[in-house]
């Protein structure tokens, strides 16, 4: 009776244990290098996004918020204009406390009409309690709740704006307006890819550390 070797039986299936684990092990690890370098893909087309939304939108904020302040320099120089100034003599109004209420309202840029607020109420000579040594003529000034906003020095009343003058500075307001609407949309465009890509790059990371968990 023949009976093989039991060595020879037991060498043969321990081979055929072995062999699918390590056939296995060489096929998951290409996976997992795949799926790694997808991820940085994936990373760095998030992070590209944000730059090229970042680099196109910061140099145009920059542009509107210069021509912005180039309006509101040409309204404070209009607003501001230079008035007669008097020596104290005959008859004169004089306004206490100074000449305006304290605070100014923002204009609304892209609405506002600041001929209808122009308030011509100064007569004959005015001064203030600020102004003890001389006086104006009331007829060359003016008050607009609308243009306060751009007033320089509160001491000193303002000159009365022509016609033309007022439509000018109307149309520099509609500037500032335009320019603030575009900043803001700007920003929030901003705001919004870098929203998208930092929840798109956790989205990733999540995923990424679940499959490696159940692999």
């Amino acid at each position: 009776m023949n009976i093989d070797p039991p060595s020879a039986v037991f060498g043969r299936r321990g081979r055929e244990v072995r062999a699918p684990v390590a056939l296995a092990d060489r096929a998951v690890r290409p996976a997992r290098a795949i799926g790694h370098i997808a991820y940085l893909f994936g990373l760095m087309g998030l992070l590209l996004v944000v730059a090229v939304a970042i680099f196109w939108a910061f140099p145009a904020i920059e542009k509107l918020n210069a021509e912005s302040a180039r309006a509101e320099q040409s309204v404070v120089k209009i607003v501001n204009q230079p008035i007669t100034h008097l020596p104290r003599s005959g008859q004169f109004t004089v306004f206490s406390p100074g000449w305006f209420h304290p605070g100014a309202i923002k204009p609304d840029f892209n609405n506002v009409d600041i001929r209808a607020t122009q308030e011509r109420s100064y007569v004959d000579h005015v001064t203030s309690d600020l102004n003890p040594s001389e006086m104006f003529v009331g007829s060359e000034l003016e008050f607009n709740a609308m243009t306060k906003y751009f007033y320089t020095d509160l001491t000193l009343p303002k000159k009365r704006l022509s016609a033309a003058e007022m439509v000018e500075i109307n149309g520099l307001y509609r500037v500032i307006g335009h320019d603030d609407q575009a900043v803001l949309m700007r920003w929030l465009m901003i705001i919004v890819v870098v929203g998208f890509c930092v929840g798109s790059a956790l989205l990733l990371l999540i995923r990424r550390t679940r499959r490696l968990s159940t692999g």
